[in-house]
This record gives structure tokens, sequence and C-alpha cells, in this order.
């Protein structure tokens, strides 16, 4: 199981932009980081992705907070569903009488 890279955000981007500025060949600047090449690939295409919704006026915090938001209120609503659910249980159970 590959282990996660223990560079900071800042380290990720300084070894993304130097990939991006051709500074070394990609094995060099793989050791220089001390991760994989495929690790600074996909930091780049994650980097280059995220740049993009940039541009287009979809940054990811707000897509995240639009999601975080409509998590919180389907979670709001299956609270009340089990709130209900329960009350009618306990109405249940008194009008079956006691239990053997």
């Amino acid at each position: 199981m590959p282990k996660k890279s223990e560079l900071t955000q800042e380290q990720r981007a300084e070894a993304v932009m130097a990939l991006l500025r051709r500074e070394a060949p990609v094995p060099q600047l793989a050791r220089r980081f001390g991760v994989s090449e495929q690790s600074l690939y996909r930091w780049r295409d994650e980097f280059i992705s995220a740049g993009k919704l940039g541009l287009a006026g979809k940054a990811p915090e707000h897509e995240q907070a639009r999601e975080m938001a409509r998590l919180k209120g389907e979670i709001e609503s299956r609270d009340q569903v089990i709130g209900e659910l329960t009350i009618a249980n306990r109405i249940l159970k008194k009008l079956s009488g006691p239990s053997p």
C-alpha cells in the first residue's frame, strides 16, 4: 500500500511549479522532493484542473461549501424522519401493551 506524502501544500506546489518550469528532469525532481514520478504528474494534473475551475469561477472551495450545505440539509431531513419514527414506535409500543 503506498504511503501518503508528508509534503506540505506549499512544498507540493513548489514541486509542481518546478515540474511545469522544467527545472530538472522528472526523475530528478521526484528524488529531490522524495516522491514518485507518478505523484508529481498527479499533483500537476490536479493543479491544472483546479486552475481551470478557478478561471471558470468554480473554485473548489465554493463547490465544497455547496456540497457541505446540501449534505447538512440531508442530515437534518433524516434526523427529522428518525425523530418521527421514534415517536411513532413509542406510541405503538404503548398501544400494544406490556411485552412478555
